[in-house]
C-alpha cells in the first residue's frame, strides 16, 4: 500500500523544518600545534569594529572585522588585520553561514589566518570559526575557549565526519594556551 498525499505532504514539510542546528559546516579535525603549523599568520588581538556589505551583484554579505594586534605569534609582525567572512545583516537582510566566527567589539582573541583568495590584506579564519580563540574573564586567570557552534569536524583518513562537536571547548588558562601557540609557532618556522 502507497503512503496518501497528505501523509507524504506531512513527511517533506516535517523535513523542510528539522532544526537548523542540525545543519554545520565541515572541516579538518586540527589540533592547537597542527593549526599553528598550517596558518601563515597568527595573532594575539583585540575587536575593534566590524563592517557588513554586499558581494559584488547582492549575490551574498560579507563581514570585515578589524583587529588591533596585541602579539604576532607568527607570520610578519603587524598592528592590524582584517578578517573576511561570509554572512551578516545589511539593509534589514540578514545571512548567517553555519560554522563562521563570530566576533564582538573589545573580545580579545588568537586568530589562525590564512590569506583570502579574493582580497588583498585580508585574512580568512584557518577552519572556520575553530581557527578563532576568545581569552575571557574578569576574575582570576583568563581562560581560552572556541566556540564551534555549527561545525563538525572530519575525521582523519577519510574515515568519514564526527559526530556533532561541543559548541563550547576550554582550551586551558589563556597564559598557557599563548605559551602553547608561541611554541608551536617557534617549531613551524624552523
Amino acid at each position: 500500500m502507497f503512503p496518501s498525499r497528505r501523509a507524504t505532504v506531512f513527511v517533506v514539510v516535517a523535513l523542510a523544518l528539522a532544526p537548523l542546528t542540525a545543519l554545520a559546516t565541515v572541516v579538518m579535525a586540527l589540533s592547537l600545534e597542527e593549526l599553528t603549523e598550517r596558518a601563515p599568520v597568527v595573532v594575539h588581538g583585540t575587536v575593534r569594529r566590524s563592517v557588513t556589505g554586499w558581494a559584488e551583484g547582492k549575490r551574498g554579505i560579507w563581514t570585515w572585522t578589524e583587529i588591533a594586534v596585541r602579539e604576532s605569534l607568527k607570520g610578519a609582525p603587524r598592528t592590524t588585520a582584517l578578517v573576511k567572512q561570509p554572512g551578516g545583516v545589511l539593509d534589514g537582510v540578514g545571512q548567517r553561514v553555519s560554522g563562521a566566527g563570530r566576533f564582538e567589539e573589545g573580545e580579545e582573541v588568537v586568530l589562525f589566518l590564512e590569506p583570502a583568495v579574493d582580497e588583498p590584506n585580508a585574512f580568512v579564519l584557518l577552519a572556520m570559526a575553530a581557527g578563532k580563540v576568545t581569552l575571557e574573564g574578569t576574575v582570576g586567570p583568563k581562560v581560552a575557549r572556541r566556540d564551534l557552534k555549527g561545525l563538525s569536524f572530519a575525521q582523519r583518513g577519510g574515515k568519514g565526519v564526527a559526530g556533532p562537536v561541543a559548541e563550547r571547548e576550554t582550551l586551558g588558562t589563556a597564559e598557557a594556551f599563548l605559551a602553547r601557540v608561541r611554541a608551536a609557532a617557534k617549531g613551524a618556522t624552523k
